[in-house]
């Protein structure tokens, strides 16, 4: 960990691509992040915030909740394909697998084919020597919307992180989940945070409980900006 430390010393804000590194750094060492170690922003690319604005939208018209996965595969990042709940609840996922073989015509490349949900979304030509000896496919962290509510007065509001979403975050061993309102919300679980959780009542479970009581690191930020880390409003 002390490795980790040095390479990832805590700046203002991180790239999606720092972010990936270090979270693949962490599965590699089996840790988990020290709260101390985190940034104080975010940033994410383009293709990211289209996919997310898209099921935003989608949600706030149907008020389904979606989902999707974010992997690291050979070399590439890779979202995978929505997925559609229902008003409550959704399960993300998603099948990430990646074939060479010879290619038809170039007799010193391979073809790289690169699956997702059992679709063949990408190929690519790949010189031979290249060919990695080992294909790498790494779950980052997924992503799910929340439909609005609308109260009697016609004020409109989204609902948090629920319960059900930090016990899966937990028992996932994963070390991020993001939640999508009306704005883009990213949870990081420490080496503090428990391994487990009992049932917390819903009404309890707020951001400052999230970062006092889980020790989690908690974001925020506007579609297309930097998430940055949660302040208290006053």
């Amino acid at each position: 960990m002390r490795l980790l430390n040095l390479l990832f010393r805590t700046d203002n804000v991180w790239s999606f691509d720092r972010l990936k590194t270090y979270i693949l750094k962490l599965r590699e060492s089996n840790v988990y992040p020290f709260a101390e170690n985190l940034p104080q922003g975010l940033t994410f690319p383009k293709d990211f915030w289209n996919d997310l604005i898209k099921i935003f939208r989608d949600t706030n018209t149907d008020g389904l909740e979606r989902a999707f996965s974010v992997f690291w595969a050979d070399g590439e990042v890779i979202f995978t394909k929505v997925k559609t709940g229902s008003d409550r609840m959704v399960k993300s996922g998603g099948a990430i697998q990646v074939k060479y073989s010879q290619h038809p015509t170039k007799g010193y490349y391979a073809r790289k084919d690169l699956f997702v949900d059992g679709k063949l979304t990408k190929k690519r030509d790949v010189y031979h020597k290249s060919i990695p000896k080992s294909i790498e496919i790494q779950y980052l962290f997924n992503i799910h919307t929340h439909p609005k509510h609308t109260t009697k007065r016609g004020d409109t509001y989204y609902n948090f992180f629920s319960v059900q979403d930090i016990k899966s975050l937990i028992s996932s061993k994963a070390i991020i989940t993001g939640l999508v309102t009306d704005k883009l919300w990213i949870l990081i679980r420490t080496d503090k945070s428990p391994s487990s959780v009992d049932d917390i009542p819903e009404v309890l479970l707020t951001p400052e409980y999230v970062e006092k009581k889980l020790h989690m690191r908690l974001y925020e930020g506007d579609f297309r900006m930097p998430v940055n880390r949660y302040q208290k409003k006053k």
